[in-house]
């Protein structure tokens, strides 16, 4: 858990510190904060990740992941966040278009 923690954390990292004249503790913040929100995102589309060639388990878990990601986009700061929460969206209907 502590290395999907710095996976998401790192990227957020290098853009905050290329940023010039920003606020770095505002940016850490945000940091902060997205890596929390797409820790709870990335657990609910993580479920229907998994089961994929499962499309009971998919129908079941969808309604609630779709609804955890749409929640995350509303709480997203950053650029980077933004792009993994759509990265993650992307995955999640793709598997839901495979299950009719």
């Amino acid at each position: 858990m502590k290395r999907t923690m710095v996976a998401l954390a790192l990227p957020l990292l290098l853009v905050a510190c290329q940023k010039d004249g920003g606020d770095l503790g505002k940016d850490a913040a945000s940091i902060g904060s997205d890596t929390q929100v797409l820790k709870e995102a990335s657990a609910a589309a993580n479920e229907v990740i998994r089961n994929a060639t499962d499309c009971d388990a998919v129908k079941a878990a969808l309604s609630e992941t779709n609804r955890k990601l749409d929640e995350a986009a509303g709480r997203v700061r950053t650029a980077p966040g933004r792009a993994t929460l759509d990265s993650l969206k992307t995955q999640v209907r793709g598997i839901a278009q495979n299950c009719p």
